[in-house]
C-alpha cells in the first residue's frame, strides 16, 4: 500500500495538485491554503466583502484599548455596553467595506513598493528609528494579524485615501465663486436688538390656587417620591482577615522577593545588535550556519561586528551595526531572547537559530531598575505576603459565606455564623445611593426581585476586597407627593411660564409697532454673519436672515429679543480680491461637502446584508 502512494505521488495528479498549491501560496499566501473548504459563516455582508467574527472582535479590543488609554485607571469595562460596541464596529466595518468596494470600482490599486515604503515608515515597528523586522512581526502577532492580512489592509486604505484625495484635493474654484464666497463672508448688515428678560417679569406675574391645583392634578406623574429601600448587611473584607494572619513562613518571603526581582528583570530593557543570515530559496540550513560560523570566527579574531553586521541579511539594520535598539522581555523570537538575557553587556553569542535563520547577537547596553538587597525589601515582602494570605483566606470565607447565605434563613443567623456585625444603610434607590450602596453591585442586589418582592437574602456581592450579603430592611414604593410639598415649586414653575408666555407677547406688539419701545434699552451692531459682536449669536443669525427696515423676535437665553434690520452693505463684486488662502479655504469646504456626498452615494449604490437581514 506504502508503495502504491509513492508510486501515485510520482503521477500527473500529484504534479498539478503541487503546482496549484504552488501558485496559490505565490499569489495568496498560506492563508489561502488554510481558508480553503470553508469557515464560518459572515457576520455582514458589503457586496463581495464579508465581515466575519473575527473581523468585528478585533475592533471591538481596538475600542476597548482606545477607552483605557483615554481615561486610564478610570475605565470600567461593565460601564460599556457590549452590544452597543458590537453595534458601532458593525457599522465601523461596513463603512469602511463601502469604501473599499467603491474603490474597487474605480479600478484604484496600491503598489508593492508603495506598501512596503509604508511598512518601513510606521513607528510602531521601529526601534530607535530604524525597522525592526522582529517588532514587526510580533506586533501583527499581538494583534492576529499575519504579514499577508496587514498588507492587504494597507493596500485597502492606500486605495480608499487614494478616492477621499481626489474629492478633497483636486477642487480648484473659479475666481468668480472665490469672490462669491468673499461678499458673503465680507457683507456686513447694521442692527438693533433690545431684549424683554423673564426675570423683569416674575414680580407682576400672579399665580392663583387654583392655577397651583389644576396644574397639580394634571402633572400628578411629576411629582412621585423616588423608590427606595434600606438594607442590613454583612460585611467581610481583606483586612478584617489580616489580624488572623500571625506568623509568615520565610520561605513565603523569600519566594516573593524572588518574584519582585523577577518583575524588574521582565521589565529591564536590552540593547542588541544582531547579523542575520537567512534560510532562503537561495540558501540551504547547511550553508547558512556555515556563513554565520565564518563569521563568527572572524569576531573572535578580533572583527568589528558594526563592519560586518553589512553583510548582515536584515536591511533595517544591516547599514547602522546591526543595531535593534532597546527592548524588553516578550518582543523577539524565544530562541533569539534567551540568548540576548544570557549575555553579558558588550558579550557576542553563539550562533543562534530561528524562523528567520541564524543569528549572531551582541548585547550593547542595559537599562531599568536595580533590585533592593533582600533585607531593604523585607518589611514591604512581609506586608506584601501576609496580604496574600489573607486574600487566599478572604477567597475561601466568600465560597463558605455564599454557602451560608443559601441556607440561612436571616441576616442575623449569617453574622453569628462568622462572628461578623450587622449593619444598616441609609436608604438609596437604584440609581444612587451613599455607604454601602455607593456600588452599583449592591444597588442591583437590593432591588433584584427575589430580594426586594420575596424578602430572600442576596448572593455574595463581592466589591474590590471586600464581600457583601444584604437583606431589604425597609422598601418604599413611589407615591405622589402632598401638594403641600411641591407648591411652591408649582408656583415658581408657572410664574416662569407666564413670564416667558407675557415676554412673548410684548415683543410681537413691539415688533408689530402696536406697542411702544421706548422705555427699551436698545443695542445697535454692525456685523459679517462669522464675525463676534456684542450681539448673541441667535440675534445676529436672526439679523442675516430679514430684510433691510423689518423687524422680528428671536428667543435668547432668559427672555426674547426684538431685532431690527437697518441697513445692508454689500462690497463690490469685481473690487474684491481674489487670495490664494481664500482660494484655498473655499477649495477645503467644497472638498468637504464633496466627500459626504460621495459617501452617501456610495452607502446606496453598494449592497449591504446586515445581522438579521434576510439573506
Amino acid at each position: 500500500m506504502l508503495q502504491a502512494m509513492r508510486d501515485n505521488a510520482q503521477g500527473i495528479i500529484a504534479k498539478v495538485i503541487v503546482f496549484f498549491i504552488i501558485i496559490v501560496f505565490a499569489l495568496f499566501g498560506v492563508e489561502s491554503i488554510v481558508s480553503l473548504g470553508g469557515g464560518d459563516e459572515p457576520t455582514a455582508k458589503v457586496g463581495d466583502h464579508e465581515i466575519s467574527e473575527l473581523d468585528i472582535t478585533r475592533l471591538i479590543e481596538q475600542q476597548k484599548a482606545n477607552l483605557r488609554r483615554q481615561f486610564g485607571e478610570q475605565f470600567d469595562e461593565n460601564l460599556f455596553s457590549e452590544d452597543l460596541l458590537r453595534s458601532s464596529a458593525i457599522e465601523q466595518l461596513i463603512q469602511q467595506n463601502v469604501a473599499i468596494v467603491q474603490a474597487d470600482k474605480l479600478g484604484l490599486y496600491a503598489s508593492v513598493n508603495q506598501i512596503d515604503e509604508m511598512i518601513l515608515s510606521i513607528p510602531a515597528f521601529q526601534l530607535d528609528g530604524k525597522f525592526s523586522r522582529e517588532q514587526f512581526l510580533s506586533i501583527l502577532r499581538l494583534n492576529g494579524w499575519t504579514p499577508m492580512s496587514f498588507r492587504d489592509s494597507l493596500a485597502q486604505d492606500v486605495k480608499v485615501n487614494q478616492v477621499q484625495l481626489a474629492l478633497s484635493q483636486t477642487e480648484y474654484p473659479t475666481d468668480y465663486s472665490v469672490r462669491m464666497s468673499e461678499l458673503m463672508a465680507q457683507e456686513k448688515r447694521t442692527f438693533r436688538y433690545a431684549e424683554l428678560r423673564f426675570d423683569d417679569l416674575l414680580p407682576s406675574i400672579e399665580v392663583s390656587a387654583e392655577d397651583i391645583e389644576s396644574y397639580y392634578q394634571a402633572n400628578s406623574a411629576r411629582f412621585q417620591s423616588p423608590e427606595t429601600v434600606s438594607v442590613k448587611y454583612v460585611s467581610l473584607s481583606r483586612d478584617h482577615l489580616l489580624d488572623q494572619i500571625d506568623d509568615l513562613d520565610e520561605s513565603d518571603i523569600r519566594m516573593a522577593y524572588d518574584d519582585y526581582v523577577t518583575a524588574l528583570v521582565d521589565k529591564e530593557e536590552r540593547r542588541a545588535s544582531h547579523i542575520l543570515i537567512e534560510v532562503n530559496d537561495d540558501r540551504s540550513d547547511a550553508e547558512a550556519l556555515a556563513l554565520i560560523e565564518e563569521l563568527s570566527q572572524k569576531l573572535s579574531a578580533g572583527e568589528s561586528f558594526e563592519t560586518l553586521a553589512k553583510q548582515s541579511d536584515d536591511i533595517g539594520t544591516n547599514e547602522n551595526g546591526g543595531d535593534l535598539g532597546f527592548a524588553a522581555m516578550g518582543i523577539y523570537d524565544p530562541a533569539f531572547e534567551n540568548a540576548l538575557f544570557a549575555l553579558e553587556k558588550d558579550q557576542i553569542s553563539a550562533p543562534v537559530q530561528t524562523e528567520y535563520g541564524y543569528h549572531l547577537i551582541k548585547l550593547v547596553d542595559v537599562r531599568g531598575e536595580q533590585p533592593e538587597s533582600y533585607d531593604a525589601r523585607r518589611a514591604d515582602l512581609e506586608t506584601e505576603v501576609k496580604n496574600g494570605h489573607a486574600q487566599a483566606l478572604l477567597a475561601e470565607q466568600i465560597q463558605e459565606l455564599s454557602n451560608t447565605a443559601f441556607t440561612a434563613a436571616n441576616i442575623e443567623e449569617v453574622a453569628s455564623t462568622f462572628g461578623l456585625e450587622v449593619m444598616d444603610s441609609d436608604a438609596f434607590t437604584r440609581n444612587a445611593g451613599s455607604g454601602v450602596a455607593d456600588h452599583a453591585s449592591v444597588r442591583n442586589a437590593a432591588f433584584a426581585d427575589n430580594v426586594l418582592l420575596d424578602g430572600e437574602l442576596s448572593e455574595v456581592i463581592e466589591v474590590n476586597d471586600s464581600a457583601y450579603v444584604l437583606a431589604v430592611s425597609e422598601h418604599k414604593i413611589p407615591e405622589t407627593l402632598p401638594l403641600a410639598v411641591v407648591q411652591k415649586g408649582i408656583e415658581t414653575t408657572l410664574q416662569q411660564e407666564k413670564a416667558a408666555e407675557q415676554a412673548r407677547l410684548n415683543a410681537k406688539a413691539i415688533a408689530d409697532g402696536d406697542e411702544s419701545s421706548e422705555n427699551l434699552t436698545w443695542t445697535d451692531v454692525e456685523a459679517a454673519f462669522d464675525a463676534t459682536s456684542d450681539a448673541p449669536r441667535s440675534v445676529q443669525m436672526k439679523a442675516f436672515a430679514m430684510s433691510p427696515n423689518t423687524t422680528d423676535i428671536v428667543d435668547v437665553s432668559g427672555g426674547i429679543a426684538i431685532v431690527s434690520l437697518q441697513s445692508v452693505n454689500v462690497p463690490e463684486l469685481q473690487a474684491l480680491t481674489v487670495s490664494e488662502d481664500a482660494r484655498g479655504a473655499l477649495a477645503a469646504g467644497n472638498g468637504r461637502n464633496q466627500l459626504t456626498s460621495y459617501a452617501k452615494w456610495a452607502q446606496e449604490a453598494t449592497e449591504v446584508v446586515r445581522p438579521g437581514d434576510d439573506s
